[in-house]
């Protein structure tokens, strides 16, 4: 793209197995919807010519 596009990058592997355990832990011991556990993983914003 032109100008390039400033971004927010996402760590896309530590997502899938963060949901990946978080769904086995589910399954083993089932909660209600205020059980749900919040996770924040890190992000990077990739400044790029658009901003």
């Amino acid at each position: 793209m032109d100008p390039p596009l400033t971004s927010v990058r996402q760590p896309i592997e530590e997502m899938g197995r963060t949901m990946a355990r978080l769904l086995l832990q589910e399954i083993a011991s089932p909660g209600g919807p205020d059980d749900q556990p919040r996770r924040i993983l890190p992000t990077e914003l990739v400044v790029r010519a658009s901003s």
